[in-house]
């Protein structure tokens, strides 16, 4: 214990003689870095982030001296080995990635490992849906500010979509993120992930849009081909009997050629308790979405649809990460990772 107490102190010294340093050394590397076309310094503000127990001396000297990449790698090996340390190391490596991601926010590893280790291997450690929720929000926040150092690449767009669509089953903010990809040179999976969330949520209009899209932009695509066929055979007819406002002829019609011979189907029993909502039939809609829920382990937007409406009809609700997320104000502040 004294021992630590020992590093901590040190830590904080080197962090304050930083902060000291900083000033004279500034103008200096700025003007080098603009002459050499490098990325610009660190904001002073953002060294007081900083985990003081990841910085050694040789770190703080490369810090000081102007190599923040050069330090950020170095701490990366040192974040490696403590992940092949084990899950007692997990809190800790996750500071170092915070350290990582403030020395070179230009690097992208960081930022998608960082948002990934917190949304999917530090989610599943708990099982209070509280922490699932705040480790979610901490991911999602993660590569929110990585996107925001990073804006013209597509690769943290995507992570972020991923997650969303992924973890949260949110397939409408997951679209959003990854149309965001189609802004800059990107591998043609994207575009079809885009019409899968529609699928999923399900918007049969804007599914095959997108999937149309996706041929458009390539004849041969085959997976896009027969998604529009299997679309346009189970649930387009259905779809198209909802916007008629023929609500029990659209159940009718999807429970009698499709759900029928496989009842558990995912997009067949979102639409059916989609087509439930839009008819005013609310209980239900929310006995479709109970039935998806439990028959679906990983189906969040069934679970989270079952606490939504039962908070509507003013039933007891069930606590989920992802209707807890749903509850909390947005959140735009850099990410502080939690112990």
């Amino acid at each position: 214990m004294r021992r630590t107490k020992t590093y901590n102190w040190i830590g904080w010294l080197l962090v304050i003689v930083l902060l000291v340093s900083y000033q004279p050394l500034s103008q200096s590397i700025t003007t080098q870095r603009l002459v050499l076309g490098m990325h610009r310094p660190l904001p002073l503000t953002r060294i007081v982030e900083f985990d003081p127990t990841a910085i050694t001396g040789v770190i703080a000297g490369a810090i000081l001296g102007g190599f923040r990449e050069i330090a950020a790698s170095m701490l990366w090996l040192k974040m490696d080995a403590m992940w092949h340390a084990g899950q007692a190391h997990w809190f800790e490596g996750l500071h170092v990635m915070r350290t990582v991601t403030l020395l070179d926010p230009h690097w992208l590893q960081p930022w998608w490992v960082t948002g990934w280790h917190l949304a999917y291997n530090l989610y599943v450690e708990t099982d209070d849906p509280e922490r699932k929720a705040l480790f979610l929000d901490k991911g999602i926040s993660a590569l929110k500010e990585g996107i925001s150092w990073n804006p013209d690449r597509y690769e943290l767009y995507f992570e972020l979509g991923w997650t969303y669509h992924d973890k949260l089953d949110n397939y409408e903010e997951a679209a959003k993120w990854f149309k965001a990809c189609l802004e800059f040179e990107h591998p043609e999976y994207i575009d079809r992930m885009i019409a899968h969330s529609y699928e999923r949520l399900p918007d049969i209009p804007k599914a095959l849009d997108w999937y149309d899209y996706c041929m458009k932009r390539r004849p041969t695509d085959r997976t896009a081909r027969g998604a529009i066929i299997t679309i346009r055979e189970r649930y387009l007819p259905a779809w198209q009997l909802m916007e008629a406002g023929q609500y029990e002829q659209a159940v009718a019609e999807l429970d009698n050629n499709y759900l029928s011979v496989e009842p558990n189907d995912t997009i067949g029993m979102h639409l059916k308790a989609r087509i439930y909502e839009e008819a005013g039939q609310f209980r239900k809609a929310l006995d479709v979405w109970k039935l998806a829920a439990e028959s679906q382990a990983l189906n969040d937007l069934a679970r989270r649809r079952v606490a939504e409406l039962s908070a509507q009809l003013g039933l007891p609700v069930p606590k989920t990460p992802t209707y807890i997320l749903q509850q909390r104000a947005p959140q735009h502040m850099a990410p502080t990772f939690p112990r």
